[in-house]
């Protein structure tokens, strides 16, 4: 999980290659499990909330809901998912690591302090 995280920051924001979705990129590599692989091929945000809604869903946050199991965030462990109390329709979770969480913006990495994470999600 961690060389995922490791790469995927050290890389520039590019839409459908290195992006937000580094979670879902990180439970790839834990897991085998792909839960976005119904939206992926998209090179924009107006392609990827088209395919995400081709897949069924209104949101990033309605896909991992119906993905994996919610749990209390203070139950959540190395590699679960986390969210912030802000949610953009596109906005993927950030991978937790420890005390803090991984995602990443078009401005670039993004480190969220454990203590925020207002919704966890098991992996």
């Amino acid at each position: 999980m961690r060389l995922t995280v490791a790469r995927h920051l050290a890389a520039p924001f590019e839409w459908g290659v290195n992006d937000c979705s580094l979670a879902f990129e990180a439970v790839l590599a834990m897991t085998g499990f792909d839960a976005i692989e119904a939206v992926r091929g998209y090179d924009s945000p107006q392609e990827a909330m088209r395919r995400l809604r081709a897949a069924g869903y209104r949101s990033v946050l309605e896909l991992v809901e119906a993905s994996f199991p919610e749990i209390s965030p203070a139950h959540a462990q190395r590699g679960d998912l986390g969210y912030i109390d802000s949610v953009e329709p596109l906005m993927s979770p950030a991978i937790i690591d420890g005390a803090v969480a991984h995602s990443k913006a078009l401005a670039g990495p993004v480190l969220i302090p454990r203590g925020q994470i207002v919704r966890a999600f098991a992996v």
